[in-house]
């Protein structure tokens, strides 16, 4: 007797495709009773599942597509020219297909499905240069470590355009006020200022947030589709955290100048106030964006409910970027090239509290947002 029993993590990887709502069909060569016996041993094929033998396949591509449009249906027998048709079908239903093989006859329907997936270790040349994706083990499980990575990407960078908007409107708040007084309100932030919190306090959050990883439910239910700014990106970057953000850092540029002595109807005080006063401006808006980099670490959850320290990396780069916004504030030198100096205790009072404000302001819209979902629910 001979036995290829199949893999022991096929079957845990089968239910994690179908938990991702991944439909799954067997098509191979291989004799019907053969391919049934090992995909009823998987998980794959199911009470009432059907099998069907490759010459029994509807000439009608319409057909066809109807036959096989069936969550572990089973196709023997099955020669090269079977495999494209079964990959043009499924498509022609309107499915993402992902197809596997490792022969030359494999080449076609590899090339044909939008995803081509080719062993890499039993496989041939041609059919790895016909595929999309190489599989260097042969495992099925790697297919399923694609998929979550494939969405936890998608989902990161989200994350990383919501930062990086609600920083853009933090940033361009200022000149609309300086621009809208006609320039009789000082300018808050300058250039430099806006260069400094860009490269040297953004740029490392906003690659910690393209490495956060894939949360637990990642791969339960279908996949997190349509465009990357979509609603709530805009709601959250244009309508919520990003104005947040700017009244913030412009409370503290008043409160500054205020501590300085200025009131409604004076003139302003001189440079070096102007400058503190700037310098509580940028501070704000450094400390506020690294709340905004934790809020922004999941659209629905609270960071408190991921774990504050379940992204270490979003730590270490937040130490670095508060070091280096420290810097640029008082070494004198650097701060006189940016405008602006060490903020007045009114000043950093603000700038602190902003953090706390920035996350609770983000809680309740996430807490707001929860409730209309579970509302919607039921009418659905």
């Amino acid at each position: 007797a001979l036995q290829d029993p199949p893999r022991a993590d096929v079957r845990a990887s089968i239910d994690a495709c179908r938990r991702a709502r991944i439909q799954l069909a067997m098509v191979t060569g291989d004799h019907p009773e053969t391919a049934a016996a090992i995909a009823t041993e998987v998980g794959l094929r199911r009470d009432g599942d059907p099998v069907w033998v490759g010459a029994d396949l509807p000439d009608d591509d319409g057909e066809l597509g109807e036959v096989l449009d069936h969550d572990g249906i089973v196709i023997a027998r099955v020669s090269p020219e079977d495999k494209l048709r079964i990959a043009r079908a499924l498509r022609a239903r309107g499915h993402v297909v992902a197809m596997t093989g490792d022969g030359v006859n494999d080449a076609p329907a590899l090339h044909e499905a939008d995803i081509g997936i080719a062993m890499g270790l039993s496989g041939t040349d041609v059919a790895r240069e016909a595929a999309d994706l190489v599989l260097l083990d042969d495992h099925f499980a790697s297919i399923v470590a694609g998929i979550e990575q494939g969405r936890a990407t998608y989902v990161n960078l989200r994350r990383f355009l919501t930062y990086h908007l609600t920083d853009n409107v933090a940033e361009l708040t200022p000149f609309v006020v300086w621009m809208l007084s006609g320039g009789r309100f000082p300018l808050a932030l300058g250039v430099l200022q806006i260069l400094a919190i860009d490269i040297g306090t953004d740029t490392l959050s906003a690659v910690a947030l393209g490495a956060e990883p894939p949360s637990d439910h990642i791969v339960e239910g279908p996949p997190v589709g349509g465009r990357l700014m979509n609603r709530t990106v805009v709601h959250r970057a244009f309508g919520l955290l990003g104005p947040t953000i700017s009244a913030l850092s412009m409370v503290a540029f008043v409160v500054s100048m205020v501590a300085a002595g200025w009131g409604p109807g004076e003139g302003w005080p001189n440079e070096r106030a102007i400058a503190a006063a700037s310098g509580a401006c940028f501070l704000t808006v450094v400390l506020a964006q690294k709340a905004n980099a934790a809020a922004c670490r999941s659209s629905t959850r609270r960071p408190g409910q991921l774990g504050w320290t379940t992204n270490r990396l979003l730590l270490v780069t937040g130490v670095v970027e508060l070091a280096f916004a420290l810097a640029v504030l008082y070494i004198a030198p650097v701060a006189r090239q940016l405008d602006q100096a060490g903020p007045p205790l009114w000043g950093w009072l603000v700038a602190v509290a902003s953090m706390p404000i920035v996350l609770v302001v983000d809680g309740l819209d996430k807490r707001r947002r929860a409730r209309r979902r579970i509302q919607v629910r039921p009418a659905e």
